[in-house]
């Protein structure tokens, strides 16, 4: 787990920069415990970095960050079903779910 206000040294894609530069503003100190996974057929895995998780264990802290952010950047506006952030547990406990489509834009 990384506690990292310099996400630029994850290599990430520079629209993932801007989402997290918002949600520094909402967690000053945000926890990543996901980031690049070699082999991840999903934002994980890119080149650059598209998709990182943050812990939050609060469900109403996540769900407004998610809130926020969502209502900043539309992920893919052909997908609108889909979202720049999401709070959820996949089994590996809540975090907060930050992706970025090479679409995704501030609305």
């Amino acid at each position: 787990m990384l506690l990292v206000k310099n996400l630029e040294v994850l290599n990430p894609h520079p629209t993932l920069v801007e989402v997290y530069q918002e949600v520094l503003d909402l967690l000053p100190h945000p926890v990543i415990t996901s980031a690049y996974r070699p082999g991840d057929e999903g934002v994980h895995g890119t080149q650059p970095l598209r998709g990182v998780d943050i812990r939050c264990k609060d469900e109403s802290v996540g769900e407004f960050v998610c809130s926020v952010i969502n209502s900043i950047f539309v992920y893919d506006p052909s997908r609108p079903y889909k979202v720049t952030a999401m709070f959820h547990n996949v089994g590996y406990g809540a975090h907060i779910h930050l992706q970025v489509h090479p679409l995704t834009r501030k609305r």
